[in-house]
């Protein structure tokens, strides 16, 4: 890390700094969901409900599309038109580099991929329902956050602070006021 001195802690929410592959099937979810919301159709007097309508065919799970939809505004109340607060296009082109932790590229302020290293205080919350941190990680994790601590939020999935929010944000409050 280049500046380390500009950050007093991190928290990392469900997710580990290795490879995932389209073997995975939580990550093979994940890309499903980001394809679907990319092929939502956001013409103009469709409503937030209509969305979740048609969402509700492949996001079954009524927390996650809720999470989801946080990502909507209405960008024109005249016109009802909606769009998504993120990138998605963006988020979609890059999803095989974001799924490879590919760190190459990138000024780090070193040489190798070995430099990635933030010493300071990590909190790593795990949803307990997710296969996204397991126990082989934990090496890996350790190399790049050697001052990390781990929790499990219990019947939890990866979307951790969609599908628990109180539990996630009660931990992350506990830990910002250490």
């Amino acid at each position: 890390m280049s500046n380390p001195d500009r950050v007093s802690g991190l928290v990392i929410l469900d997710i580990a700094p290795v490879k995932y592959t389209e073997n995975d099937p939580s990550w093979n979810a994940v890309q499903c969901i980001i394809q679907t919301l990319k092929e939502v159709d956001l013409n103009a007097g469709k409503t937030k409900r209509d969305v979740d309508m048609e969402l509700r065919k492949s996001v079954e799970d009524p927390a996650l599309r809720a999470f989801v939809l946080t990502n909507l505004e209405v960008v024109s109340t005249k016109s009802q038109q909606l769009r998504w607060k993120i990138n998605i296009i963006a988020i979609a082109d890059q999803l095989k580099r974001i799924a490879s932790f590919d760190v190459h590229n990138i000024d780090i302020g070193g040489d190798e991929e070995s430099d990635l290293q933030y010493k300071g205080d990590t909190f790593l919350i795990k949803g307990g329902a997710s296969s996204f941190v397991k126990g082989s990680h934990m090496p890996v994790i350790s190399k790049h956050f050697p001052n990390y601590m781990l929790t499990t939020v219990k019947g939890s999935g990866h979307w951790v602070h969609a599908e628990s929010p109180d539990a996630t944000l009660a931990l992350m409050k506990k830990y910002l006021d250490r």
